[in-house]
């Protein structure tokens, strides 16, 4: 049922995010893909018929993909990754740096934002050589022309360590945690209007 259920999710934040797009043009909402999903030759094309029927710009949706799915060598892995950059999508390797973890494949990969692990940034709050590690990630990250989301901030002073690392993105509970729709398009999009 995972595919079906995994449709489902995608419509509907497509639909709820084409509304907040009509108010911030710029607003990108991602959606995470199972391992399932990705081996389903019907996936990508599922995916465009969706934006199409809920006129969404295929531009401002993001697919997070687990580095674990895709590390492994496989036609079915690499021409997902060939098709979904031909769709317009972008593409994000999200909980980098969870034991899996080869900076070969991010060249390899070519994602457009790699999202380093809770675990990861947790460690780097409180350990100098963790955060040392972080940095150079960083640097690194954006030397290759990617972005980078650092995951898990939790509280102002963590954010302000991170900021020190330029991060694109950051994700955390210290914005919100899951909230409903309305509650969420009242904080956070309609509060510049």
């Amino acid at each position: 049922m995972i595919y079906e259920m995994g449709r489902w999710v995608l419509r509907q934040a497509i639909r709820d995010a084409g509304e907040w797009i009509r108010i911030k043009p710029d607003f990108d909402i991602s959606v995470n893909a199972s391992a399932l999903e990705m081996m389903n030759d019907q996936y990508i094309e599922d995916v465009e018929k969706i934006l199409e029927e809920e006129k969404f710009p295929a531009k401002n949706l993001v697919i997070e993909l687990t580095e674990s799915i895709l590390l492994e060598k496989n036609e079915k892995a690499q021409n997902f990754l060939k098709e979904l950059k031909q769709a317009g999508l972008q593409l994000a390797l999200d909980d980098f740096g969870t034991g899996y973890s080869n900076f070969h494949y991010l060249s390899e990969l070519h994602p457009d934002i790699v999202k380093i692990d809770r675990g990861f940034t947790s460690k780097a709050i409180t350990d100098k050589k963790e955060y040392y590690l972080l940095n150079q990630f960083s640097n690194m990250i954006h030397n290759l022309g990617l972005k980078l989301c650092i995951e898990g901030i939790e509280t102002e002073d963590e954010l302000q360590k991170m900021k020190l690392l330029k991060p694109d993105y950051c994700q955390g509970f210290y914005w919100g945690r899951p909230c409903s729709y309305d509650e969420f398009r009242k904080h956070f999009v309609d509060v510049d209007r």
